[in-house]
């Protein structure tokens, strides 16, 4: 086998890897919580990637509603809010690639707090808590999951000029999670392993086939 035909033939097996994986696309998050939240993406089984930890307190937020430019992760094709209560109003409002995420079908789970390790009302309140990737993957293997229910009636709400958002108890914290999709985002595929192997099989036949031509 010719020298520059060999590195095509492997330049071609290798193409099995990447077929099916198109690159990532921007999107925006423009998102204000009374009192501190995270955002995380995943799939619809698991919480996989830490996207953002806000670390502003909610009248902050809102002139930093605009800056957050993000990519999801390869594989990853469901979006997971945590929001988190500090004892006073408490709520998530906001948009994801420019829309609302109280007009998509949205998910709300269980009380998640008691899975935060070293929550303390004072950091929320501040919004400055960061909440680990394990503790949120904890909880998310625990808790269940109903419909969120849109609300406007929340100072911090009208305040970010949204119109509405979700509610919930004081002092809790919740994950609500929607898919990608549903905000226009774009998913992209991981390597299959399938293709893996096959480009690795690939790969030792040209090498055998070329040890013989030698």
């Amino acid at each position: 086998m010719k020298k520059n035909t060999f590195i095509q033939a492997i330049a071609l097996s290798a193409g099995l890897i990447t077929a099916g994986a198109a690159s990532a696309v921007p999107f925006t998050i423009s998102m204000v919580a009374d009192n501190d939240f995270a955002i995380f993406g995943g799939t619809s089984t698991s919480i996989n990637n830490v996207l953002y930890q806000n670390n502003k307190v909610w009248m902050d937020q809102i002139p930093a509603l605009s800056t957050l430019t993000f990519d999801l992760a390869p594989g990853d094709t469901t979006f997971y809010v945590l929001a988190m209560g500090g004892g006073g109003e408490e709520n998530i409002s906001g948009k994801v690639n420019g829309i609302n995420i109280a007009s998509i079908p949205v998910f709300m789970s269980g009380e998640v707090r008691p899975f935060l390790s070293g929550y303390d009302l004072g950091t929320v309140t501040n919004g400055t808590y960061n909440a680990s990737l394990v503790d949120v993957q904890a909880a998310f293997a625990q808790t269940t999951w109903g419909a969120a229910i849109p609300n406007s009636n929340e100072t911090v709400i009208v305040a970010a000029g949204f119109g509405s958002g979700y509610r919930f108890d004081n002092t809790t914290a919740h994950l609500f999670k929607f898919g990608a999709t549903s905000v226009g985002v774009p998913t992209t595929s991981v390597p299959e392993p399938a293709g893996i192997a096959l480009f690795g099989l690939g790969l030792a036949g040209l090498l055998a086939a070329r040890r013989r031509k030698a």
